[in-house]
């Protein structure tokens, strides 16, 4: 026995610890493990380092220890990226590294002390060679080095396949899942990172990018269902079209007030001649800002890995300034940062707008946040928008309000000391000064005469990430439910106001980010040509579909249960947030799978310029 230990305990320790902290992983992130993932995940560390044994003893302590340090920095690295994204990481995110410069100033915000422990098995294999460094190494040539590597790869493949084919019914992983995480829970955690880099290199390679006459005939006989239910009004005179997109803006600031003190004075005030539509979800996903942006001009659901702005650039959409160039609308783009950021410079071009003014087409005023503030943005904004042909359409990003939420000290107007979390303090600063930065820019718009002459629509690109159960925001709003952390989370205001409107309203109808462009279309008289949401108007219901499967229909919520099969979610009455029979929600999980999946076909294999070819 002590001399098993001496040959092979340095690997027992390395194998032994990595199932350790993948399950530490799952408790660190809350997501699930089960003796199944226990399995794969044996299985998947055989398989990832059987070749070590290969190596003679004195060197393959130090190939050991430093695998050690590399996993557990991939495993830390999924950490991070799963308290931000509820995701994990995949290749296809490797180009999507130089957005995070921008970003690097909220990491202090996902990085936990304890993350630090994940290290620490290196140092003990390290202690235990130490331990051991002057007893002799028993026998231990070339031959059994083969026998220990073969027995510990066969052991991985029995135990990484096995599981798979009796929990996919012969087939070893599913070949189009709605997320990340369902090959996470296949597969473990190593055998997920494998998949996704096969599946990349396949893409890549030796994917088939033309659409099949069958899929080209799903695609048609969507687009004609669509079109059916796509009802454009009756207008004297085409619109103005304004549409705003405000940074990390949640719909619970809508309305709230903090110790007398509203955030959101000037908005509020916008309710009262605009449609508010207060059940509306952001259905943004790994690409978050950008992934809102496509969504709103292309009614298009993101992608599961990565955003369409770095991955598919080049790709077709019948996108809301093409529509709207067609009938006549001069189109502009404006975000007041670098013009290459998320690749905006090229998908705002294939897009189809006449313009984009970036940063240095922006006065050189002051800075809060990223670049230059909200208020100086819009109020420069609107100024080009007075010298465009009208009708035009103006789309802007603002950014004042974008994590890590510094906020200049000189510049708060509110008594916010009932929040322990700075963080949280400065997010409503950012909101109230954003709020501000709208009167303004309402304001300007009045004395260009724009106002009355045009369709003003300004909404949330997607949640704060300070939401979540164990921080003070989701303390103050009393949130304890399902429901009530989703609607955290997902819900971001919505207003849209006609032209010469002078009443608003309260619109209840649930809708999402894909059903923007539609209804822009229908209060502007043009029918669209190709797209995947429909308008908040109609009085058809209609399902808001979320990148992992779950999806709001008609009073009810249905949570998807990645680590199970379809349909094994779990489904809510909205009303009263309670637990309800899944056959409230059944019928709608296969068409939320498959809108996901067309939208996936259509933006990876380009299939609006094939159909339209």
């Amino acid at each position: 026995m002590k001399e098993f230990d001496l040959k092979y305990g340095d690997y027992i320790l390395y194998v032994s610890f990595l199932l350790i902290k993948l399950y530490l992983f799952s408790i660190a992130t809350t997501t699930y493990f089960s003796f199944y993932m226990l399995i794969v995940s044996l299985g998947s560390a055989f398989l990832l380092s059987f070749w070590i044994l290969l190596i003679a003893p004195k060197k393959r302590r130090w190939m050991l220890v430093g695998f050690s340090v590399l996993i557990s920095f991939l495993i830390v690295s999924n950490g991070w990226y799963y308290r931000y994204f509820t995701d994990l990481l995949s290749v296809s995110l490797l180009i999507q590294v130089p957005q995070m410069d921008a970003v690097g100033g909220g990491m202090q915000d996902i990085i936990y002390w304890y993350d630090f422990l994940f290290f620490l098995d290196a140092l003990i294999i390290l202690v235990f060679h130490i331990m051991n460094r002057n007893k002799p190494i028993p026998s231990y040539n070339k031959k059994s080095r083969i026998t220990a590597a073969s027995a510990a790869f066969a052991a991985g493949l029995v135990l990484f396949i096995t599981p798979l084919m009796l929990k996919q019914d012969g087939e070893l992983i599913d070949k189009n899942p709605l997320s990340n995480l369902k090959n996470y829970y296949q597969t473990g955690m190593i055998g997920y990172h494998a998949v996704d880099i096969v599946n990349e290199v396949d893409e890549a390679l030796f994917q088939n990018t033309e659409l099949t006459s069958e899929e080209k005939e799903e695609i048609r006989t969507f687009q004609e269902t669509q079109q059916q239910s796509q009802q454009a009004e009756q207008v004297e005179e085409q619109p103005n079209i304004i549409v705003v997109q405000l940074e990390s803006f949640q719909a619970s600031v809508i309305d709230q007030e903090i110790d007398g003190q509203m955030l959101t004075p000037n908005l509020n005030e916008f309710k009262e001649e605009a449609m508010y539509f207060s059940n509306f979800y952001h259905q943004t996903h790994e690409g978050r800002t950008s992934d809102a942006e496509f969504i709103i001009n292309t009614s298009f659901y993101p992608l599961k890995s990565g955003s369409v702005y770095t991955r598919y650039p080049d790709h077709s959409f019948a996108s809301l300034p093409e529509e709207l160039s067609s009938e006549g609308y001069e189109t502009a783009a404006f975000h007041a940062f670098r013009p290459n950021f998320w690749n905006r410079d090229q998908m705002y071009e294939n897009f189809g707008f006449d313009a984009f003014y970036s940063i240095d087409d922006f006065p050189d005023k002051e800075q809060i946040g990223l670049t230059l503030n909200d208020r100086d943005f819009f109020l420069s904004g609107v100024e080009k928008m007075a010298d465009m042909k009208e009708p035009f359409y103006s789309f802007m990003v603002a950014l004042t309000s974008h994590t890590p939420y510094s906020f200049p000290d000189e510049m708060k107007k509110l008594d916010l000391d009932l929040f322990d979390e700075e963080i949280l303090r400065n997010y409503y600063h950012n909101v109230h000064y954003v709020d501000d930065a709208f009167g303004s820019m309402k304001e300007k718009l009045i004395e260009e005469d724009l106002w009355d002459r045009s369709m003003v629509v300004v909404y949330g690109d997607h949640d704060s990430a300070l939401f979540k159960e164990d921080r003070e925001m989701a303390q103050y709003e009393n949130a304890e439910s399902a429901v009530d952390y989703m609607e955290l989370g997902r819900k971001v205001p919505l207003f849209i106001k006609p032209p010469s409107s002078e009443e608003g309203k309260v619109v209840e109808k649930s809708g999402g980010q894909i059903d923007v462009a539609p209804t822009i279309l229908a209060l502007a008289g043009i029918e669209p040509d190709f797209m995947m949401g429909t308008s908040l108007l109609a009085e058809e219901k209609a399902i808001t579909v979320f990148r992992d499967g779950s999806f709001v229909y008609d009073g009810f919520y249905y949570e998807s249960n990645l680590w199970n099969e379809s349909g094994n979610g779990t489904c809510y009455s909205l009303e009263t947030e309670q637990e309800v029979g899944n056959d409230n929600c059944a019928a709608q999980v296969t068409e939320a799978e498959n809108h996901l999946r067309l939208s996936d076909l259509i933006i990876k294999k380009d299939g609006i310029k094939q159909i339209n070819e």
